[in-house]
């Protein structure tokens, strides 16, 4: 007997589970084809009874079970998108329903009968990075890349073109997943040049997993050119000016078939930045000062270009050529003034005026990459990508500078003049190699190499006249040519498996790299240095959903900072009258224990994102200062040194709101603690110090979107950035305020965008640093810029997506004439 009601209660027990069914699938971009992670997925009975949700993964799935036999409706949620529906039935004969693509696209939004066109939400949330749809930029617009990285919350960028992230210097800047040639020596003057229209997005990977390069303590900003793919022909032309004489006109046409797709985009830019700077210096031991102040003005031409062809050669090989150039003419323009005195007394003793001249430079970079990409299956979840790349980066310039000095004692005024040719040539090749298997719905694996080999050659002279012979004499000539070869190779592994609401992402990477460098005197001396490296760089990703609409994750990620090529130059840069710069070839990379904690959440129209950080580092390189003598006179001397250990932390709160569905809202704030641990050394004989020192800093940016009738779009951008800590002393609290507008015409076939940047002027920086031996009080800025710009948008824009394969899915409530069924 109680076998029978053992084989009865498993009968039950089976048809009980027989009976449950699922509803899975995918939810992309209509226009992009991205996959949507976040998304709202809600599932109500025929009585209109909710009975089911989920929040799409990292790669836009989604999974509801446990339904019974009956009709339902699927809800697709997502800021900024329009709402979409399906209905579905579970019978006995469809148990499982599998939506293979659902697409969902932008809002576009009515307002008192008047159209009003919606934009695309410019931030978008996800696991391991958050991208910025860079064209809703209007404080960019006419402008380049560098404007628009001044708009990205958590991004900062100096006057002089230095990048941070969350108040870290150590980030990796790369273009299209790759460092193509962007190295810290020149990518502030990269980056200046690449007009800012042909940026589709940018990605902020601040805790990237073992499958990308450790690179950057902080993280890596991954810049994104357009490559769109919608069918047909199609493209833009752009005309701005701005108030400071710079200019800027560009175009980009595009063509996609079914067996072929082809890009070009050029752009012409004048740049034109004035500026200024002062500078208070006081030498208590020597009862000495020297006070400074000065306009520069940086200028120069640039034309960038950009072309490619990807051949469909099969449903699931493409094959891709890929090329990039930049040609730019820079020349800058700065006349400095200069006290020196005595302290106690405050007495002027010698006025000099300093004159820097860079006539018409060039600059040329150069990038190709060549790449295959192979599905072994029509999802596109079992794949395999391999690229080569080549990058070239020449520099040619000369800087002048001529020094007029006067003494106060009726001593005879004095001139000199010298001149600074400086030839940059620097390659690199770099290949990689990409393996992916999405083994089953839980597991996926992926595996890969990467290569980088990279050359630097950086000569440099200085060339001082002879007043007597009206000629530069080869006498007082300095000259010195520094070669950096590094060569890094690396292999990793991640694999990533879903148990229900908990997911877990390992990886681990390992990379042997060598350095190689020389520095070389006018009579062929040498000062080589060798070393190689091995080091394994682990990773851990934990995600667990809260609830349907809230996910939490804890990452660890082992990252290092490797000093660049001018950090190992020993050669001594006199190019700053009252600060010498030189290198130091023993420098050795810091690494970095980076630990964060994240939780996401959304609501229908908001999403709250909480990010807190940890992270130890060792052998931390820093600059340091200290005084000593130059040609006799009491100067400055800035070197770089492994100096001590440090501790960053910090939390980074997100909230994007959209209300009355014509204002965006976008807050970002960032808090962070920095502790730098004391340190003592030896520096050519002397004794540098510096204290332990610690500081807690914020700063937040606020951007508001408004959507206003007539196809205009207002938008202002606020940032403040409080007091923090750097060597030897700390930098000033700031703020700014960027304005900017944009009106379409004839359907957004035309499109005027104005922007006013820094509108009070207060985007300064400013720093104070001291040790027992000097002090030193330095600030410098750029003046506000007002640009107008004038887009044409022309080809058959308004034509739809091609079809995706089989998956494509419409709109209407009724259509699931795409979807498939299991049993």
């Amino acid at each position: 007997m109680n076998r029978l009601l053992l084989v009865i209660l498993l009968l039950f027990t089976a048809v009980g589970i027989q009976a449950q069914g699922l509803v899975k699938g995918r939810i992309l971009d209509r226009q992009t084809d991205e996959v949507m992670q976040f998304v709202n997925i809600r599932i109500t009975d025929s009585n209109n009874k909710h009975v089911g949700g989920a929040m799409t993964d990292v790669k836009g799935s989604f999974q509801i079970g446990n339904l019974k036999d009956g009709s339902y409706t699927l809800q697709v949620t997502f800021v900024g998108y329009k709402t979409v529906t399906r209905k579905f039935q579970i019978t006995p004969q469809q148990r499982r329903v599998h939506y293979n693509a659902i697409y969902i696209a932008e809002d576009q939004q009515t307002l008192k009968e008047v159209q009003v066109v919606g934009q695309r939400s410019q931030m978008k949330l996800e696991v391991d990075r958050k991208t910025f749809t860079v064209d809703e930029v209007l404080a960019a617009a006419g402008g380049s890349v560098t404007d628009l990285l001044e708009n990205i919350p958590s991004v900062e960028v100096t006057t002089d073109g230095e990048i941070s992230l969350r108040g870290n210097s150590s980030v990796e800047v790369w273009i299209n997943g790759k460092a193509s040639g962007l190295t810290a020596d020149n990518r502030a003057e990269i980056l200046q040049q690449i007009p800012a229209e042909s940026i589709e997005r940018i990605e902020v990977i601040d805790n990237p997993s073992a499958k990308y390069s450790p690179e950057g303590t902080a993280g890596i900003i991954n810049i994104i050119l357009k490559r769109d793919r919608k069918a047909g022909y199609y493209g833009s032309m752009q005309a701005g000016a701005n108030n400071q004489k710079g200019w800027n006109v560009g175009g980009n046409i595009n063509y996609s078939s079914k067996t072929l797709d082809a890009n070009i985009n050029l752009g012409l830019r004048r740049r034109r930045g004035n500026g200024g700077n002062e500078s208070e210096q006081h030498y208590p031991l020597q009862d000495t000062f020297m006070n400074s102040h000065g306009d520069n003005s940086n200028k120069g031409r640039g034309l960038f270009g950009r072309a490619g062809l990807t051949f469909h050669l099969s449903d699931n090989d493409d094959l891709s050529l890929q090329g990039m150039f930049l040609r730019g003419k820079p020349s800058n323009d700065n006349v400095s003034e200069y006290d020196y005195g005595v302290l106690s007394t405050g007495e002027v003793l010698k006025h000099m005026t300093r004159s820097t001249t860079s006539p018409e430079g060039k600059h040329r970079m150069y990038n190709a990459e060549l790449s295959f990409t192979h599905k072994f299956n029509e999802k596109g979840t079992h794949t395999l990508d391999a690229s080569l790349s080549f990058n070239k980066w020449k520099m040619n310039s000369s800087t002048i500078y001529r020094n007029d000095t006067t003494y106060t004692n009726g001593s005879p005024a004095t001139w000199s003049l010298q001149n600074r040719p400086m030839n940059m040539n620097n390659h690199a090749w770099e290949a990689k190699i990409d393996y992916t298997n999405q083994i089953s719905e839980k597991t996926k694996l992926e595996a890969g190499y990467n290569g980088r080999m990279s050359h630097e050659n950086t000569p440099q002279e200085s060339q001082i006249w002879n007043q007597t012979t009206n000629k530069y004499d080869d006498e007082a000539f300095f000259f010195n040519r520094f070669i950096y070869d590094i060569d890094i190779h690396a292999l990793y592994v991640t694999a990533n498996m879903n148990f229900g609401k908990f997911g877990v992402m390992a990886g681990m990477r390992g990379e042997y790299w060598k350095v190689d460098t020389k520095s070389i005197d006018y009579y062929q001396n040498e000062s080589p240095f060798k070393k190689d490296y091995f080091q394994l760089f682990p990773s851990l990703f934990l995600n667990y959903s809260l609830t349907e609409t809230a996910q939490l994750q804890l990452n660890y990620t082992r990252r290092l900072r490797r000093p660049w090529g001018g950090q190992l130059n020993s050669f001594k840069n006199t190019r700053d009258a009252s600060m010498i710069e030189f290198g130091n070839p023993e420098l050795t990379p810091e690494y970095t224990n980076s630990f964060s904690l994240n939780f996401m959440k959304t609501w229908e129209g908001h999403t709250l994102s909480i990010g807190t950080y940890y992270r130890p580092t060792t052998d931390v390189m820093q600059r340091i200062r200290y005084q000593g003598t130059y040609n006799g006179q009491p100067s400055m001397f800035m070197t770089n040194l492994n100096v001590a250990k440090s501790q960053s932390s910090g939390a980074e709160l997100i909230l994007k709101n959209k209300l009355w569905r014509i204002l965006d809202l976008t807050t970002t704030l960032n808090a962070y603690y920095y502790k730098l641990n004391g340190f003592q050394t030896m520096v050519e004989n002397q004794l540098v110090t510096g204290e332990s020192d610690e500081s807690f800093a914020w700063d937040g940016r606020l951007l508001a979107s408004v959507i206003l009738p007539y196809s205009i779009t207002l938008q202002a951008t606020g940032n403040y950035r409080s007091r923090s800590v750097i060597t030897q002393g700390y930098r000033k609290p700031n703020g700014s305020l960027d304005l900017g507008l944009r009106k379409t015409f004839l359907n957004k076939m035309f499109a005027l965008a104005i922007n006013w940047r820094d509108v009070f002027g207060t985007r300064k920086f400013e720093n104070y640093t001291e040790s027992p031996t000097f002090w030193r009080h330095q600030k410098s800025w750029r003046k506000p810029r007002f640009n107008v710009q004038l887009t044409w948008n022309f080809g058959n824009m308004t034509s739809q997506k091609k079809p995706q394969r089989e998956d494509n899915q419409q709109e209407s409530d009724e259509d699931n004439s795409y979807s498939s069924f299991e049993q």
